[in-house]
């Protein structure tokens, strides 16, 4: 995955992206939760969105059939969109590692000096005092003190008031909210107050992913959608004023991690194995995986339907390959839509190596 570009994304409003866990129309109160992260499928319909109504619906076809004919270079491949810190990038944890406390059960994102270590098959010893963010993030103990400098500086009086166990607990690369909105119905039902968790990133923090392409024309067409996105917003509640943020690059060099060749990698976006082949290639050996499920509906002027599900194996999957790229543009359209619905479902492979005897199957 050489020749890549990293790209930051940071945050000028608060960002809501997830699925609600039920309808505000359901009873008096509704919950949509958040994730903390943006998956590259969602950042790709995104993209797609945007150049439809950028460039225009002919050329948004002429591009996605770089992805459904057969080549030997895709147009534009991406990962997730991860958060940051700063100059601290982190990166999915690799379900392959294992520590056998509770508080390693809740770490979701691990530093790159930290998942460098891992997929280089000498993973650091775990320490739960290097633990930030809840216990979602782990990071090396250097990192963490230069994190405390950044963002838990306190004056000389209320360092004497507070002991050090709190002000650890204060290293937050973003915290959660959750916000009241209101649902106005017609003059008879009335309106409804329902809830949506929202994002908000620290100072000098965001979220960052890595892209490729095959032609500097298609990356000047990209860039420009991605400032464009960053005007409109991002995710759900954009009318809530959500998502919007802006496109910047690193101003040091970034270096992905790396190992030598091996047969296990782990992927950095969700994947939808592009055949049964496929798929039984990507479970041969020791693997560690998660599944993901899509679906919602699809609403326009004519019908309300509900589109086809999907699962995908999650980031942070570790799986075997032979070959690039894997994945494929899958249609999970309705079975009565006259046009494709895409998703975008490719891995991005980061080889991995010390992979366990033992398989890993959640969903």
């Amino acid at each position: 995955m050489g020749n890549y570009t990293i790209y930051r994304l940071k945050f000028n409003t608060q960002l809501h992206t997830g699925r609600d866990t039920g309808s505000a129309q359901v009873g008096s109160l509704g919950l949509e939760k958040t994730e903390t992260y943006l998956p590259a499928d969602t950042l790709f319909s995104a993209i797609c969105q945007t150049w439809s109504t950028f460039y225009g619906e002919q050329d948004l076809k002429t591009f996605l059939k770089g992805y459904t004919e057969d080549r030997e270079q895709l147009p534009f491949m991406l990962t997730s969109a991860f958060p940051y810190a700063s100059d601290i990038y982190l990166y999915p944890r690799p379900l392959t590692w294992h520590e056998k406390t509770k508080e390693s059960k809740g770490v979701r994102f691990v530093s790159q000096s930290i998942f460098q270590d891992i997929i280089a098959g000498s993973p650091p010893q775990f320490c739960k005092d290097d633990l930030i963010n809840g216990g979602a993030v782990w990071v090396s103990a250097a990192e963490k003190e230069h994190l405390k400098e950044l963002y838990c500086e306190e004056d000389e009086e209320e360092e004497e008031e507070e002991d050090e166990d709190a002000k650890d607990d204060e290293i937050d690369i973003w915290e959660t909210n959750t916000r009241p909105r209101v649902t106005i119905g017609s003059r008879n039902s009335g309106s409804e107050i329902w809830h949506v968790d929202t994002v908000e990133f620290n100072d000098d923090c965001g979220l960052w992913f890595a892209a490729k392409y095959d032609l500097n024309k298609t990356k000047q067409k990209i860039e420009t959608l991605l400032r464009v996105l960053g005007d409109t917003g991002i995710g759900g509640e954009r009318n809530a004023g959500y998502g919007t943020f802006k496109l910047k690059k690193p101003k040091k060099t970034v270096e992905m991690p790396t190992v030598p060749t091996v047969d296990h990698f782990i992927t950095l976006s969700r994947i939808s194995p592009k055949s049964s082949v496929q798929l039984g290639q990507l479970l041969t050996g020791d693997v560690a995986y998660n599944l993901t499920s899509l679906s919602g509906r699809m609403t326009n002027a004519d019908s309300d339907t509900r589109r086809k599900e999907i699962h995908l194996f999650t980031e942070g999957s570790v799986l075997h390959a032979d070959e690039e790229p894997v994945g494929r543009l899958v249609d999970y359209k309705p079975d009565d839509c006259l046009h494709p619905v895409y998703r975008y479902g490719y891995a991005w492979q980061i080889g991995i190596t010390g992979v366990e005897n033992e398989t890993e199957i959640s969903t």
